[in-house]
């Protein structure tokens, strides 16, 4: 595992009461990013963003604890380092990003070995939100919390738990922002920060910018609770002068070096052409990389930190400078091996190893032609079982239909045909969205985005035939709303806010679209 900045252990709670005279420091920062989790998918852009919001703190004067990839030891150190402070803290602000659990109303804050098999695990593995503002609330008014944890793919859900965040109760003396609601999620991109972490430092962390003003200027889907004083400003219009973690600790060490992405890609390459597997080239160190570290740490007879020093970046060079024909030469070599096969597997593997490799892109690209030819045949198959059953009208016929397709697209109007003519109702989700009166042009661009967000729906032709359903009720299930299938206002206003500023690839700007919300009154 990364190990923290700050290392020691602490306990948490009363911890600034029994330490009162711990280092002053005017305005104070923790930031944690997981990204490499053990028992669930990867929280995209976790990593990317903790360091990018980690370094906009520092240039704004913060003394900032920085974690990457921490497990719940780790967690529970960086809260009571943390904690040690605040006392004597001006400002403090808090920024989380990675997966959460809620349970029975509470949420718990992931450290990347959480485990949610049993309630004891979700409870002991997990730091409860509520600890987290009670810290912050021990500078009433000048306290804010950043929480990115609406990822859309987390950890699965269970009789004991679901991902996400329960209800915030933040009061009037904290403002927690979160990039999205409770209950929402956001989509992120595996190698990019997040739009959600670009606000922050955009709006929040600019100098002399007001925290309030910030947080009511806000673009859905991030969202907020709480206050603090009208007056706050994150960062003066000085700002300067912070710093991560402390210079004489490994980790402060090797924050100074500042690696850019393809120097860290670089190190990696270095420690896998000497035998010790980083677990993929992608220009982030997580606990694969930091176990690397520690192994070639060991075999040169040197300190075993996980960490590097400037010395030992250029004596690991040195030593693979010899052993390699060149990074490009080692990304070919693997997509040889791996992504030239043609086959699914292949691309993964490579993608696993080189994030942003040469040829990253044709391996994402082809993934995706591969994953959208799955549904269209699967589209395809419940759209002729549906057609028959119509052609012949007979309710054995939708009775087949509904015992292969139980919540298929055509389910509730199958259960209609199978109870007898009846007049449909005011709020029949096919008449909600034929009421809208889109366009065919809206609809092609209502497709669009829905495949730019993740949800295939097919080839984009402006006819909302079955993978357009199921592309509809796959994001209406992930943000939180009725799950039907079908278009209404709060799933079409929730689209375009996503995708307002996107362009590229999109031949319909859906200008039509919002005419028709903002005439009808959209929220």
């Amino acid at each position: 595992m990364n190990r923290l900045v700050a290392v020691g252990f602490v306990c948490v709670v009363g911890l600034a009461m029994l330490f009162p005279g711990a280092a002053p420091a005017a305005d104070i920062a923790l930031v944690i990013g997981n990204h490499d989790y053990q028992r669930a998918p990867n929280a995209k852009s976790a990593a990317i963003d903790a360091r990018e919001v980690a370094e906009a703190l520092v240039d704004g004067g913060y003394d900032v604890t920085l974690g990457i990839d921490l497990d719940r030891r780790e967690m529970r150190r960086a809260l009571g380092r943390f904690a040690a402070k605040i006392a004597s803290a001006d400002k403090v602000v808090i920024y989380f990003s990675g997966h959460a659990l809620r349970s029975d109303g509470v949420t718990y804050l992931a450290p990347v070995d959480q485990r949610n098999t049993t309630l004891v695990r979700v409870m002991m593995d997990g730091v409860p939100l509520d600890l987290v503002l009670r810290l912050a609330r021990s500078r009433p008014g000048r306290s804010v919390v950043f929480i990115d944890a609406a990822q859309l793919k987390g950890f699965t859900a269970n009789a004991i738990s679901e991902p996400g965040l329960g209800s915030i109760d933040a009061g009037n003396d904290v403002l927690v922002v979160s990039a999205a609601a409770p209950g929402r999620a956001v989509r992120r991109r595996e190698g990019r920060r997040s739009r959600f972490a670009r606000e922050v430092v955009r709006e929040f962390l600019s100098p002399g910018v007001r925290a309030m003003d910030a947080a009511h200027d806000l673009r859905r889907p991030a969202w907020f609770t709480g206050s603090v004083g009208t007056r706050l400003r994150l960062v003066s219009r000085g700002g300067g002068g912070g710093r991560i973690g402390g210079a004489d600790t490994p980790a402060g060490i090797e924050a100074a070096l500042r690696l850019d992405s393809n120097q860290r890609r670089g190190i990696q390459e270095s420690l896998s052409l000497l035998g010790h597997d980083p677990r993929g080239i992608d220009g982030m160190f997580g606990p694969g990389t930091r176990t690397a570290i520690r192994l070639w740490q060991r075999a040169n007879n040197l300190a075993e930190t996980g960490y590097l020093t400037a010395d030992q970046a250029a004596l690991l060079q040195s030593q693979s400078a010899g052993a390699s024909r060149g990074p490009g030469s080692r990304d070919s070599d693997y997509w040889a091996r791996t992504g030239a096969l043609g086959n699914a597997a292949g691309y993964r593997d490579y993608l696993e190893r080189y994030t942003d490799g040469r040829h990253a892109g044709e391996a994402r690209d082809t993934l995706k032609r591969m994953a959208r030819a799955g549904t269209n045949a699967a589209a395809r198959r419940e759209r002729e079982v549906w057609r028959q059953a119509v052609s012949r009208g007979r309710p054995r016929d939708y009775r087949d239909y509904l015992q292969r397709y139980p919540t298929g697209i055509w389910q509730p109007e199958a259960e209609r045909r199978l109870a007898g003519p009846a007049a449909p109702a005011p709020d029949d989700p096919a008449l909600v969205e034929s009421a809208l009166g889109l366009t065919r042009d809206d609809r092609m661009s209502i497709e669009q985005r829905l495949d730019y967000l993740g949800f295939p729906p097919g080839a984009p032709d402006g006819f909302f035939d079955a993978s357009t359903r199921w592309a509809i009720e796959g994001y209406q299930r992930s943000r939180g709303h009725d799950a039907t299938g079908y278009l209404d206002r709060p799933t079409l206003g929730a689209i375009m806010d996503e995708t307002g500023d996107v362009r590229s690839g999109l031949i319909i700007d859906g200008a039509a679209v919002l005419r028709g919300l903002l005439g009808s009154g959209q929220n």
